[in-house]
């Protein structure tokens, strides 16, 4: 396809498009999308939507993958856009089966976890998506739009969008990579962003981006009867020697405090008061006994956050004791990589996987030197509550993903 620029007092100009899989790299459209999401011709889809807004590049998708862009609405409706250059047709079947994977696992979500990941995304705390809406020009009560992204969430309505530099693709074969998709309420379009080049003729080189709707399908409404996770954490009381456990993989000493007991309980005390949660449905620390703090993890876990005064290094970790903790620990092993790059991606060292004899652990620790004072405890208060808030948001939703695959 060309254009053709008319001029009053000149020829006609011709511009070629750049040919397919020349054009931008997935990054760069990625990014353009990031940056100027009205470009999305979503009214061609459904004209109901608002004006959108972009909400997150990058997002996770914890034991799926990344978003590209995540875009919505002022009322709460969701986008999800992916972005491909359309080369062969193995990168069209990953890309649409990427999507509907994407499309799935955010149906399994409470707001609570997109909220979670979205404060991930953008490195903001709080009901980020709320208030990006309100920007946008949004009118509803917080109540009223969390009950209207969640019910969204729980049918799987979202807007799936697939967006490369020349889709050619047969809209029949796409059909065929749709079907079959139980329980999700989605629509779903191609888009083309087609890329034009050309000179001004003062030697300036312009570019012109088209977006173009190639292909859509309906909405299709399936009902489904779906166990939801009550988010409700039932502590297990743990025997009197648990508090006495100690960290053997990262120290071998006690944990111990500059006057055990009442400087400890204080500690502990604005650590709580102090620590924030990306994800809105963590359960608040408490105590675990002399230098140790307990953060409840979904199947009975915890985060484990301590100072230790005879070796001066502060530490948090995840043990994973038993047959089940063992299996667990093989499935969050299997996404090692992707489970470091989470922690890198958020400025926070990847954790030391060690393997022992009692029970695997997920470790972080760092240096403390003394002296221990005031200005101390806040520093080591900041970095534990830091790491423990990472350590929740990687761990926690993909333990609720498998205590539902294992209920399933």
């Amino acid at each position: 396809m060309t254009l053709v620029l008319l001029n009053d007092t000149a020829e006609p100009q011709l511009v070629p498009r750049v040919p397919q899989g020349e054009a931008r790299h997935e990054h760069i459209l990625r990014d353009l999308i990031y940056d100027n999401p009205t470009i999305m011709p979503v009214h061609d889809i459904d004209p109901s939507f608002g004006r959108l807004f972009t909400v997150a590049k990058e997002l996770t998708v914890p034991g799926v993958g990344f978003v590209d862009v995540l875009l919505a609405d002022e009322r709460g409706r969701l986008v999800v856009v992916e972005c491909k250059l359309w080369r062969n047709p193995q990168a069209r079947r990953e890309v649409v089966g990427q999507i509907l994977d994407y499309a799935r696992e955010l149906s399994r979500w409470s707001y609570e976890d997109l909220q979670r990941q979205v404060s991930v995304a953008t490195r903001q705390q709080g009901n980020v998506l709320y208030r990006l809406a309100i920007a946008a020009g949004s009118d509803i009560a917080e109540a009223d739009f969390v009950d209207r992204v969640s019910r969204d969430l729980t049918a799987g309505r979202f807007l799936l969008l697939v967006v490369g530099d020349g889709i050619t693709e047969g809209t029949r074969r796409i059909g065929e990579y749709l079907s079959g998709q139980p329980g999700l309420a989605f629509e779903f379009g191609l888009i083309e962003l087609a890329q034009y080049r050309y000179s001004d003729g003062s030697g300036i080189d312009r570019e012109i981006v088209q977006p173009r709707l190639l292909a859509r399908t309906t909405v299709i409404e399936r009902h489904v009867i779906r166990s939801e996770t009550s988010g409700i954490v039932i502590d297990q009381l743990a025997p009197a020697s648990a508090a006495r456990l100690r960290p053997t993989a990262s120290n071998g000493t006690a944990p111990a405090t500059r006057d055990a007991g009442v400087e400890w309980r204080g500690f502990v005390e604005r650590f709580t008061a102090e620590v924030t949660f990306d994800d809105p449905g963590q359960p608040a620390p408490r105590s675990g006994g002399n230098g140790w703090i307990r953060i409840p993890l979904p199947n009975g876990l915890y985060i484990n956050a301590y100072r230790s005064a005879g070796t001066r290094e502060i530490g948090v970790q995840v043990r994973f004791a038993g047959a089940e903790g063992e299996l667990t620990w093989a499935a969050l092993l299997a996404e090692r990589d992707t489970i470091d790059a989470e922690f890198t991606a958020q400025g926070v060292p990847a954790p030391a996987w060690l393997e022992s004899d009692a029970a695997p652990i997920l470790s972080l620790t760092q240096a403390s030197p003394a002296p221990w004072n005031d200005a101390a405890d806040v520093t080591q208060r900041q970095w534990l509550g830091g790491v423990a808030n990472q350590f929740v948001n990687s761990l926690r939703p993909r333990l609720q993903r498998l205590d539902r695959e294992m209920a399933a």
